[in-house]
């Protein structure tokens, strides 16, 4: 709907008043947090090992909503996962995603998680709004990419652990060629 566009952000926008950014300088200060917020917490925190190129390009602005997503991905991460848990972001060809090792999402929870105000059964306890990812994944088709739940993170690539969840954000690549 068009009255989406008018509702807040999660974040305080990151945005430069620039005619373009790119995605790397946006991302790096969000991992750049969430190292220094795992290391408070002793997880293991890790990195990306390698930026790909289309990281490095510059966008027009709208590419913006990157940081929103990935900054609510690794604080759901944080929030949800437990304390021993590793956390970690990682890069594709034409996608990222963020992943915890910790225990599955319900099965019959999956595709609910997406949807706006829905709250997991596990995290009761936990404070959140339920539209996190809600808005994230409507952010990330606003600029013709997805977002989906791949349980377990290594069905994305074998590096990836072998339990946990892992939200991958797709980003239109034809786009994004230089």
């Amino acid at each position: 709907s068009s009255s989406f566009n008018h509702s807040p952000l999660l974040l305080p926008p990151v945005l430069p008043k620039a005619k373009s950014l790119n995605i790397r300088s946006m991302v790096q200060p969000l991992i750049d947090r969430a190292s220094a917020t795992a290391a408070l917490q002793g997880r293991i925190w890790n990195s990306p090992s390698e930026w790909p190129r289309w990281m490095e390009a510059e966008r027009p602005p709208t590419y913006g909503v990157v940081a929103e997503i990935v900054a609510n991905l690794l604080e759901n991460a944080f929030r949800y996962s437990p304390t021993g848990s590793s956390i970690g972001i990682a890069f594709f060809e034409d996608s990222l995603c963020v992943w915890d090792g910790g225990p599955s999402i319900a099965l019959n929870d999956r595709d609910q998680i997406f949807e706006k105000g829905y709250r997991g059964k596990n995290i009761v306890k936990t404070s959140g709004s339920g539209l996190g990812l809600s808005l994230a994944r409507q952010l990330a088709e606003d600029i013709g990419g997805s977002l989906d739940l791949v349980v377990p993170p290594a069905e994305i690539d074998e590096s990836l652990p072998f339990k946990g969840n892992a939200f991958l954000l797709n980003l239109p690549i034809k786009e994004l060629q230089d």
